[in-house]
């Protein structure tokens, strides 16, 4: 199993109970949005992890081709259901702040938790990184490219959750110095992020769910190849494109068969 799913779930467990215990304790709407979504990053990692299990199970009688597939099944069912559902929640949470503003109580519970969170969050999406071979400034790039749905999975849901950090670290500043408002408005933002990460992983996996044609650079540079040299065997099964020409086998995933 993936290294980057089991350290983002073993993170995004302690820190949806320490945001959880916090949203208690200090009433803050924008805590509680973000105990939603570590929470919803639990199940999201979960259910990928369940996807990896199956996919493992190689062929069977029912399954001839393999279920290869189930890692792309179950998160879809990450981006339509748990991400969906807890962005729908967070923005009712923060609406209703919204209407009615409370002051946040013991706001240093919050900040100890923010860090607290970024320090394990960020130790998550360095795992991934690491595992997928990307530096932080080509994570959109990878995230486009990526034909693996768990790297995917891992580098939306730690990025996003940073991004949500952020957003709650301004709204408890604006809510203590400005006005309580900002509270409820940090906490709806909270819940179009979480819609709008939903969206990305919906749109993605989509893509790797039907398949893609290659693109005209990469066209080109097989037949480039191709020309260049004559002795080229080209295998083809339900995940890989092979060139090997001698000793050197050329690589091509999925995303870009």
């Amino acid at each position: 199993m993936s290294k980057s799913v089991k350290a983002a779930l073993i993170a995004n467990g302690i820190i949806a109970t320490a945001k959880g215990i916090a949203a208690f304790f200090t009433g803050s709407a924008s805590m509680m949005a973000e105990a939603i979504h570590s929470t919803a990053d639990c199940g999201n990692q979960a259910l990928v992890l369940v996807g990896q299990r199956q996919a493992a199970r190689g062929r069977l009688e029912a399954h001839s081709f393999g279920q290869g597939k189930a890692n792309f099944f179950w998160s879809f069912v990450v981006a339509v259901v748990l991400f969906l559902l807890g962005g729908l929640f967070s923005v009712y949470e923060g609406i209703h702040k919204i209407m009615h503003p409370e002051p946040i109580q013991n706001p240093w519970l919050i900040v100890g938790i923010i860090i607290l969170a970024v320090v394990l969050e960020g130790g998550a999406l360095k795992v991934a990184l690491q595992e997928s071979g990307t530096k932080l400034k080509d994570i959109f790039k990878t995230i486009k490219k990526s034909s693996s749905s768990h790297i995917l999975v891992v580098l939306i849901e730690d990025s996003g959750a940073l991004v949500g950090l952020f957003i709650l670290t301004i709204g408890l500043v604006l809510s203590l110095y400005v006005d309580p408002i900002f509270d409820g408005i940090a906490a709806f933002m909270i819940g179009i992020l979480l819609l709008t990460l939903s969206t990305v992983l919906f749109i993605e996996l989509k893509k790797l769910i039907i398949g893609e044609s290659l693109d005209r650079e990469t066209i080109r540079e097989i037949k480039n190849l191709v020309k260049e040299e004559s002795n080229v065997l080209v295998h083809i099964n339900s995940q890989y494109v092979y060139w090997i020409r001698g000793s050197v086998a050329c690589h091509l995933d999925e995303r870009q068969r």
